[in-house]
């Protein structure tokens, strides 16, 4: 029994994925213990009240940016992988001045959005003030999660993780000093965007280096401007577009239960529940490593047609992820009245919240590793039609949750709406995946 452990350890040591996928790990791991710390001192440091506002000023944030439907980021994901891995420089240039263009554009539009509906959404004037700062690091962080994308890529691991991390221990340590200083909510978002100035003054040295490293493979920035200006987006939208509609609807799951709490129960209730979403973030970040060395991985083995890989690396990671992720997330439940003593007493009613949240935590890490999946399979309109579907059909229930039960409602409104959706999902895409891999193996 004990040799076949190390032997399937030694096994899963030779594999490049595992590699990879231990290193992204070890950065999650990191990256949880810095959020955490930030996490703790952010939310006693401002109180209930304040740390009300700044989450609701992030959840305002969120609400505009469903009306961005580019799918930026995991279009380009997808293509710069596919350029990179057959060696096509223009590609890879292309690719990368498209989301330079439509950053960009993006920026100035929710910068003019937020203007217009701002006031609309906010409780009250401040969160709506802050939000149009907020809105400054949409000009200033394009080109690090440029360089992330980049690195993911080129699968260059180690240093996605140096970066991430980097970026956001200087986030923490900046949301900690204002809040030690005492400026409340509009300090924390002032070192949203100081964080954001520094890591786009970094990434632009990085990137540079990181080209004369790669200079058969990667273009200059130069080049990648000058091809932002000359170039048209037309060729890169339609897939875009149908990853944007599938991550927007998907943000509208959380964001319409906090925004609709607040109006009815107000900022402290709303409150609670984004924090328990965030305690939650904590656990998934866990998870990050595995899910981000998909979004390569998957797209490389359809490349070359090898759809049975691609089932046995789907069913390898669901068969190791969901015991850890039931573990893990009920171990967060039982500390959740940890709460109480870490973050106060006044903390006390988002016990119940994280409990609860503990099972859309389960769900969304198995729903995880089908969102890789089905953008490489390319089956985003049925995806699409589910997850519409799933929110149509809850909105009449969550409302009633919410208004009977607060934030434990608006928990549960949550849960209830990613079961539906992601046991829609499983249902549509595992038998399409298991066709694909028996066609393969037939027509060897």
């Amino acid at each position: 029994m004990l040799q076949r452990l190390i032997d399937e350890i030694k096994r899963l040591g030779r594999s490049k994925f595992v590699r990879d996928t231990v290193t992204l790990q070890a950065g999650s791991l990191a990256l949880t213990a810095i959020g955490a710390a930030s996490f703790v001192v952010v939310a006693r440091g401002l109180g209930r009240e304040a740390y009300g506002v700044y989450q609701l000023v992030l959840n305002s944030y969120g609400l505009l940016m469903t009306l961005n439907l580019t799918g930026l980021g995991p279009s380009t994901i997808t293509r710069l992988a596919e350029a990179i891995g057959a060696g096509d420089r223009d590609r890879v240039r292309d690719q990368m001045a498209f989301f330079v263009q439509v950053s960009l554009a993006v920026a100035v539009l929710a910068l003019a959005a937020a203007a217009l509906f701002g006031p609309l959404l906010a409780v009250n004037p401040l969160i709506s003030d802050l939000l149009l700062v907020y809105m400054l690091t949409l000009f200033l962080l394009p080109w690090h999660h440029l360089l992330l994308l980049v690195l993911q890529a080129l699968r260059i691991m180690h240093g996605y993780t140096l970066l991430d991390n980097a970026g956001n221990l200087i986030e923490a340590v900046l949301k900690i000093a204002v809040v030690l200083l005492g400026w409340g909510a509009a300090g924390v978002i002032g070192a949203l965007v100081a964080t954001a100035a520094v890591k786009a003054v970094g990434s632009l040295i990085l990137y540079r280096r990181l080209q004369r490293q790669r200079p058969e493979l990667l273009p200059t920035v130069g080049e990648v401007l000058g091809a932002a200006r000359r170039n048209s987006p037309r060729p890169h939208w339609q897939l875009g577009f149908l990853l944007a509609v599938d991550k927007n609807v998907a943000a509208l799951y959380t964001l319409l239960p906090v925004q609709a709490l607040a109006m009815i129960s107000g900022e402290a209730a709303a409150g609670f529940l984004r924090l328990g979403l965030h305690a939650l973030s904590y656990v998934n970040m866990l998870f990050n490593g595995i899910l981000t060395n998909l979004e390569s991985r998957l797209p490389a083995l359809a490349g070359q047609g090898d759809y049975t890989r691609l089932a046995d690396n789907v069913r390898r990671v669901l068969r190791y992820l969901i015991p850890i992720a039931a573990v893990m997330y009920g171990g967060f439940a039982l500390l959740a009245p940890l709460v109480a003593p870490i973050l106060g007493e006044e903390y006390v009613p988002a016990i119940p919240v994280i409990r609860v949240l503990c099972l859309f935590g389960l769900v969304t890490g198995i729903g995880g590793v089908f969102g890789p999946l089905y953008r490489t399979l390319r089956v985003m309109r049925g995806i699409l039609a589910i997850k519409i579907g799933a929110l149509v059909a809850m909105l009449a229930p969550g409302f009633w949750l919410i208004a009977s039960y607060g934030e434990v409602g608006g928990a549960w409104a949550i849960v209830l709406i990613y079961v539906l959706s992601v046991g829609l999902t499983i249902a549509l895409i595992w038998p399409r995946l298991r066709r694909l891999a028996a066609e393969q193996t037939a027509g060897r």
